[in-house]
């Protein structure tokens, strides 16, 4: 599946424990629902959340990703 990684430079990585950013990630996986994949993760080395998203839908992907993003910065 094509896939596209977006990396987002944070302050505190555990931004992506916090309400706002769990209910984005929520939110994006049920518009991808069958269609693909998302993933975010914190980076074990470099002051990043990393977002990546896989499906056949360019479109679809970049709106999920834009979502997740959007609840980061």
């Amino acid at each position: 599946l094509p896939q596209i990684l977006e990396n987002v430079i944070v302050k505190n990585k555990n931004i992506i424990n916090s309400l706002n950013c769990k209910t984005a990630i929520k939110k994006a996986n049920k518009l991808m629902g069958q269609k693909g994949r998302i993933l975010v993760r914190k980076s074990g080395t470099e002051p990043k959340i990393r977002i990546m998203a896989e499906s056949y839908d360019k479109n679809l992907i970049l709106k999920c990703i834009k979502i997740i993003k959007n609840s980061i910065k």
